[in-house]
C-alpha cells in the first residue's frame, strides 16, 4: 500500500513539474512512478512492486471469469424451462486465514452468482456456503479451494 501511495505522490510530482493536470498526463505520471518505485524496491531487495500489480491484475481476470460464467449459468437456468440446479449446502475450512482474508474470500463467494455465504462458525474455523450448482460436493470444495488460493497468492502476498 505504501507503495502504491508513493507512486501516486510521484504521479503528481510529475503533474506538477510539467504544468498539466490532466487524466492523461496523470496516467503518464502513473507510469513514470511506478518505473521509479519498481526500481526502487528492487534496490531494497523486497517485493517488486510491479509484479504485485501483476498478481492482483491476474486475480481480477480470474474472478472476473468466474463470474461470467456464473452469470450465464444462473441466466440459462432462468431462461429454460427445465431446472438443472442440485442445491447444497457445503462446510469450507478457514481456520488458517485471518480476518481480512477470511471477510474478502467470504465477499468474493457471494458475488458470485449461484452461491452464497450464509454463516460462519463461531469459532471462526468454518464457512457455510450455499451452492446452486453443486452436484460434487468435492468438485464444489475444489473449485472454493482455487477461488481461496488465487485470492491469496494474487491479493495478500
Amino acid at each position: 500500500m505504501k507503495s502504491f501511495l508513493f507512486n501516486v505522490a510521484l504521479a503528481l510530482v510529475w503533474c506538477s513539474l510539467t504544468g498539466s493536470f490532466t487524466e492523461w498526463n496523470f496516467i503518464a505520471g502513473m507510469l513514470v512512478g511506478a518505473a521509479v518505485v519498481e526500481g526502487y524496491t528492487r534496490a531494497r531487495r523486497s517485493t517488486p512492486y510491479l509484479g504485485k500489480a501483476a498478481r492482483l491484475i491476474g486475480f481480477a481476470l480470474y474472478f472476473l471469469r468466474i463470474l461470467v460464467t456464473a452469470n450465464l449459468q444462473v441466466a440459462w437456468e432462468v431462461v429454460t424451462p427445465r431446472h438443472t440446479m442440485q442445491p447444497r449446502i457445503l462446510r469450507y475450512p478457514i481456520g488458517g486465514l485471518g480476518d481480512v482474508e477470511r471477510v474478502t474470500l467470504a465477499n468474493a463467494i457471494s458475488l458470485t452468482p449461484g452461491t452464497l455465504v450464509i454463516d460462519v462458525s463461531p469459532d471462526n474455523e468454518w464457512l457455510y456456503i450455499h451452492a446452486m450448482y453443486a452436484k460434487d460436493e468435492e468438485q464444489a470444495l475444489r473449485e472454493i479451494d482455487e477461488l481461496a488460493l488465487r485470492l491469496r497468492k494474487g491479493v495478500f502476498s
